[in-house]
C-alpha cells in the first residue's frame, strides 16, 4: 500500500513538474524580443567599436575576426585584445589585422589579483574604442554579415542603453551534445516572462557572447571595472547597468550569430565548473532542489518506462497500467516539447539525441556539485591557463598565471 501510494505520488509530482517547466519555457519564448531587419539608412547609423578579448583561442579567433571584418556596416572598427595568450592566437591575430585596415590590436596587460581575466582585458582595451556604441563579443563567436546592422537597429528600435543577444550554440562533440541541451535548456525558464524588459523589475542580465551598449552608458557605470571581481561578469554588468537607471534588454540572437563555447568534454567541464554554482547564487538549497528536479524530470521517466517494460508485474502491483501509461505519456510529451522547442538554439543535434537526456541530467548534476565544491572549499578553478579562487559571493579573490606566455607576436603598424 505504501509503495503504491509513493509511486503514484512520485509520478503525479513528476508530471506536474514537467508541465510547469514546459509552460514556463513557452512563456519565455512568447515574450522574448525578436531582432528584425534594420531599415535605418546607412548614413544615419551610429559608429560602432567591436571589442574582442582573446585568450588562447587559436582554433576559433580567425573565424570570429573574419566574420566581423565582413560586416555589412558603414562605420565600425574592431579592437582585438590579445590577453597574454600562450598559444598561437597572437600570431593569428597579427596576420588577420594585416589584411583589414579597421582592426586594431592591443596587447593585454598582466592579470591582476582580484580581477577576472576577461574584465582585466576589457578594462585595458576599451579606452581605445572610439565608437558611439560598443560591442563586446567573445572570440568563439561567428557573426553573419547582417549582425552589427540588425543588432544596432534592435537597440534603437527598443530604445535601450544596453542590449544583448542569446546565441545559437554549435554542438558537435559528444560531451557538448550530452551536457549543453540539459544545462542551457534549463536557463530558458530562468526569466519566463522576460522581466528584464520591465524597468520596475530588479532582474537584469546579459548574454556575454554579444553585448551592445552605448559608450556614454558604459562610461557612466564605470565600465568593466564595476564588475572586475565578478565570476559572472556578463550577468553582473547587466545588473549594474539596470541598477544605475539605464534600460536593458535581451533578444533572440539567432539571426545574428552562433557560438562554439567548447570543443570537448574537458573544456566544457572546466568552463562550467567556473560558473555553474554562481548561476544559482551559490545557494546550497538551490543546488539540492536543482539536482532533484533534473533527475526527477529528465532521468526518472526513462527509468520508470524501462522498469515497466522489463518488470511489468512489479509496476502493475503498485499502479494500474492505464494510469501509469497515461502519466508517462504526458511526461514524455512534455519532455519532447521542451527538447524540440529549445533546440532551435542548437546546431549539430538530431532527434536521436533526445535519448541522451538521462545521461545529461546525471552529468549536469555532477557538474553543479563539482562547481559547488570548488566554491565552498576555496579550491582553485582552472580556466585558460589561469587559476581563480572564487568565494560564495561570486567574487574572484585571487588570480594566478600558471603558464608562461609566448613571446609577443609582431603587430601591424596600424595597430
Amino acid at each position: 500500500m505504501i509503495s503504491r501510494m509513493f509511486l503514484s505520488a512520485f509520478l503525479i509530482f513528476n508530471t506536474i513538474a514537467l508541465v510547469i517547466l514546459v509552460v514556463l519555457m513557452l512563456s519565455f519564448f512568447a515574450t522574448f524580443r525578436k531582432v528584425e531587419k534594420c531599415m535605418i539608412a546607412s548614413e544615419q547609423l551610429p559608429s560602432i567599436s567591436v571589442v574582442v578579448p582573446v585568450r588562447n583561442e587559436e582554433t576559433k579567433v580567425a573565424r570570429c575576426l573574419e566574420s566581423f571584418a565582413a560586416q555589412d556596416y558603414p562605420n565600425f572598427e574592431i579592437i582585438v585584445i590579445n590577453d597574454k595568450s600562450t598559444d598561437a592566437s597572437g600570431h593569428i591575430i597579427a596576420q588577420i589585422a594585416s589584411r583589414f585596415p579597421n582592426i586594431k590590436v592591443i596587447q593585454g596587460r598582466e592579470s591582476r589579483p582580484g580581477w577576472l581575466g576577461k574584465c582585466n582585458a576589457l578594462h585595458h582595451g576599451s579606452p581605445h574604442a572610439k565608437g558611439d556604441w560598443l560591442v563586446f563579443s567573445d572570440a568563439d563567436t561567428f557573426h553573419h554579415p547582417n549582425s552589427l546592422r540588425d543588432a544596432v537597429g534592435a537597440a534603437i528600435n527598443y530604445n535601450v542603453d544596453m542590449i544583448s543577444f542569446m546565441p545559437v550554440q554549435e554542438l558537435y562533440s559528444f560531451g557538448e551534445r550530452v551536457i549543453m541541451p540539459t544545462l542551457l535548456g534549463s536557463f530558458l525558464m530562468g526569466d519566463p516572462t522576460n522581466s528584464i524588459n520591465d524597468p520596475k523589475s530588479p532582474r537584469s542580465y546579459a548574454y556575454g557572447q554579444y553585448i551592445m551598449v552605448k559608450r556614454t552608458t558604459y562610461d557612466a557605470i564605470g565600465g568593466h571595472e564595476s564588475v572586475k571581481d565578478q565570476i559572472l561578469d556578463d550577468i553582473s554588468i547587466g545588473r549594474v547597468t539596470k541598477e544605475k537607471g539605464f534600460s536593458v534588454t535581451a533578444c533572440d540572437g539567432r539571426p545574428l550569430y552562433s557560438v562554439r563555447m567548447y570543443t570537448n568534454f574537458s573544456e566544457l567541464w572546466s568552463g562550467w565548473t567556473k560558473n555553474a554554482f554562481a548561476l544559482i547564487n551559490c545557494s546550497v538549497g538551490s543546488l539540492v532542489g536543482l539536482v532533484i528536479l533534473l533527475n526527477t524530470c529528465l532521468l526518472a521517466p526513462f527509468v520508470t518506462i524501462a522498469v515497466a517494460l522489463l518488470a511489468p508485474q512489479t509496476v502493475s502491483d503498485s499502479l494500474p497500467f492505464p494510469v501509469l501509461w497515461s502519466l508517462l505519456s504526458v511526461q514524455f510529451t512534455c519532455m519532447l516539447i521542451w527538447y524540440i522547442r529549445s533546440t532551435v538554439f542548437y546546431q549539430g543535434l538530431n532527434p536521436l539525441h533526445f535519448f541522451l537526456l538521462p545521461l545529461g541530467a546525471i552529468l549536469v548534476s555532477a557538474l553543479y556539485i563539482n562547481s559547488a565544491y570548488c566554491f565552498l572549499t576555496g579550491c582553485q578553478v582552472k580556466w585558460k591557463g589561469r587559476d581563480y579562487s572564487v568565494d560564495t559571493n561570486q567574487r574572484v579573490t585571487t588570480t594566478f598565471e600558471n603558464a608562461p606566455a609566448l613571446a609577443e607576436q609582431p603587430v601591424s603598424p596600424k595597430s
